[in-house]
């Protein structure tokens, strides 16, 4: 299997890893299901933090940009 190459700058990089790395366990046939359970799992919840983390930097540069718009900063 060939793996892409990525630069991980921001969480929705981060998701988009994670992502693939979710559908590489899950498609692997040489896994034990238990196995699989408990890597999905685990990489589930590293992407619901990275989720968390690029809604709120979404919302500071959304707050950023209306204070600048304002020349409040």
């Amino acid at each position: 299997m060939k793996v892409k190459n990525r630069r991980i700058n921001n969480p929705s990089q981060i998701r988009t890893l994670l992502q693939e790395q979710i559908n590489i366990v899950r498609n692997d046939p040489d896994m034990e299901t238990e196995n699989k359970a408990r890597t999905i799992g685990y990489l589930s919840n590293i992407a619901l933090s990275a989720y968390k983390y690029g809604v709120v930097d979404e919302r500071i540069e959304e707050m950023e940009n209306k204070l600048k718009e304002l020349n409040l900063l």
